[in-house]
């Protein structure tokens, strides 16, 4: 039978587990706990992957004791590997175990510290029902309007990737995988007079005449052939493409966010309602509705820090500083002794380039001896941001030495070392980052790149591989993995390469320029000009598309449109010496 919530816990924590259950059984959410609902004589581990199957979302109960339980860290990595959502319901203020931070720091939290109990779990049954609700909703409407979408086109993977989700405050964890392997194609024997065991007829020998005409057809071949290489190159000569080198992704801060999705309104009608209504809007990234359900809550009770701590978490997910610094002063004023508060409008004054103050906040957020490889970690960025790298580089080594298995100092350190030039080091932090987040796109990129530059272009299409099979929307992944095929002569491959990027997104400049550079190589130069004409519509002072188009018109006899052409891409600063 089907069940809406996988409830997950350590054997210390039953009481709790039992009474949240049974609150959300009342509630008619149906729920499945070991060991009530192991059929007798079934396995056990077999019983949990069963029921995880059949689940619509996991219930996680979240303590101290969640933190050291093998068994609570075994069912959230299933669950993350079969995209079931998760809801830590947090009774006791610790930090997550990295073993859980791995899959569940991207959830919203649903906190019980305080008595009484119950009002919490009328809070989680209220949540987990909006949230049953919405995907209900969600799924009717699916199944209404379905559209075909073409997969990207992808390289298999050297391995595949394990399931897990980098730091956010947004979206529930899921997990995924690398694209399976390939080999090379197995042919079948084909041994003389035989196949399969079963004679074959003998061939009769040709002709004198026929061998000597075969043989004069294939030097004109290769003739042919050996001429079409030189002219190739020929043309080839003053094509450049171009990198997104420095386009590189930005450094990680404490909190990310997932993109936000429009989801159903709701109608609280107290404070309880009113925050789980918001808590639900906000895991499911529509961040405007629960700054509604927020804002609500407020009105119900003004003098709740934690309202106003989320509403102005959803203020910055929008962007909108102002407000959210608004928010989080209200919240510190009402409660002045809570170091994540400081934390995010740490965030939010970095964001706004407020670099002392958010020194100063990050400052205060260690003083109450918080979360304190965060605040670190961000203390870093801000005096980077000022100039500060010896500085910021103290920082992220605290907040390494703090948490040794917190990723985003060694990437953020890496950063520093690719733009010193400093590539092996950075190689160095970006893989310490993923090994300990292995589903950690940026920092895949980021080696990328460095393989890339290095002339490792085997190991860069490796790790663009692994970067796009974790976010399948990352544009320069596509163009980067691109030039790393064409500098391996595989002109096939990146232009697929490019398509793919286009097709995401026909404004991406760089692909159509890069494909015109591909198609010159092929030989189509028609093709060649269209699209440097689109990167040129896209960016008309882009003088390496008016450089390399002037190319394509010479190769065409159109002289006076190259010498336009020309003309134009020197007036930009392109000439054929430094384009």
């Amino acid at each position: 039978m089907a069940v809406d919530v996988f409830i997950s816990y350590a054997i210390d924590d039953k009481l709790t587990a039992d009474a949240a259950c049974a609150s959300l059984e009342s509630a008619g959410i149906r729920c499945w706990i070991a060991p009530r609902d192991v059929l007798p004589g079934m396995d056990y581990a077999e019983a949990i992957i069963e029921a995880l199957e059949k689940c619509r979302g996991m219930l996680l109960i979240f303590s101290g004791n969640a933190n050291r339980s093998n068994q609570v860290k075994r069912e959230v990595e299933r669950a993350v590997h079969h995209g079931i959502p998760i809801i830590p319901f947090r009774i006791e203020d610790v930090p997550p175990a990295r073993a859980l931070e791995y899959y569940i720091s991207s959830p919203h939290w649903l906190d019980a510290l305080t008595p009484p109990l119950d009002q919490h779990l009328k809070q989680l049954a209220s949540t987990i029902q909006i949230l049953m609700d919405r995907a209900s909703s969600e799924s009717n409407q699916a199944s209404t309007s379905r559209r075909e979408e073409r997969p990207p086109a992808r390289i298999s993977q050297p391995a595949a990737v394990p399931g897990g989700q980098t730091p956010s405050s947004g979206q529930f964890g899921t997990g995924g995988g690398g694209a399976a392997q390939t080999g090379s194609p197995a042919y079948p024997s084909t041994v003389s007079g035989t196949v399969g065991g079963v004679p074959m007829p003998t061939k009769p020998k040709a002709p004198v005449a026929v061998i000597v005409v075969i043989l004069v057809l294939v030097f004109l071949v290769i003739g042919l052939v050996g001429f079409g290489i030189v002219a190739a190159y020929v043309v080839s000569q003053g094509l450049k493409r171009e990198h997104v080198a420095g386009q590189t992704p930005g450094p990680t801060p404490f909190s990310t966010t997932p993109k936000a999705r429009s989801t159903a309104t709701s109608s609280p009608t107290d404070v309880a309602s009113a925050l789980a209504a918001g808590q639900a809007h906000e895991t499911q990234g529509d961040y405007q509705a629960a700054v509604n359900d927020y804002t609500t809550a407020i009105k119900f009770d003004a003098n709740n820090p934690e309202s106003y701590s989320k509403r102005g978490s959803c203020y910055k997910s929008l962007g909108q500083y102002e407000p959210a610094l608004n928010d989080y002063n209200t919240a510190i004023r009402l409660r002045s002794d809570n170091p994540d508060y400081y934390n995010d409008r740490g965030i939010v004054y970095w964001k706004e380039k407020q670099y002392d103050n958010a020194i100063a906040d990050y400052n205060q957020a260690l003083h109450l001896n918080g979360n304190v490889s965060r605040a670190y970690n961000n203390r870093g960025l801000a005096y980077y941001d000022k100039g500060n790298v010896q500085q910021a580089l103290s920082d992220y080594d605290a907040s390494m030495h703090s948490d040794p298995q917190y990723a985003d100092p060694y990437y953020n350190r890496g950063l520093l070392h690719y733009y010193a030039k400093e590539y092996d080091p950075a190689i160095s932090d970006f893989s310490a980052a993923i090994e300990r987040e292995q589903r950690y796109a940026n920092a895949y990129y980021m080696r990328a790149l460095c393989y890339e530059t290095l002339g490792n272009y085997k190991k860069a299409i490796s790790d663009y591989s692994y970067a796009i099979d974790i976010n399948d929307n990352l544009l320069d992944a596509y163009n980067n993995r691109g030039l790393c095929y064409d500098d391996l002569k595989d002109v096939d491959h990146a232009m697929a390469d490019y398509n793919e990027a286009i097709q995401r997104n026909p404004s991406y400049m760089l692909a159509y320029y890069n494909r015109g550079i591909a198609f010159s190589e092929k030989g189509k130069t028609q093709e060649a000009i269209n699209d440097f004409n689109e990167a040129i519509q896209l960016n008309p002072n882009y003088g390496r598309a008016f450089y390399n188009r002037a190319k394509a018109y010479q190769t065409l006899g159109q002289g006076d449109k190259a010498n336009a052409d020309f003309a134009e891409a020197k007036r930009l600063g392109v000439t054929g010496a430094n384009q």
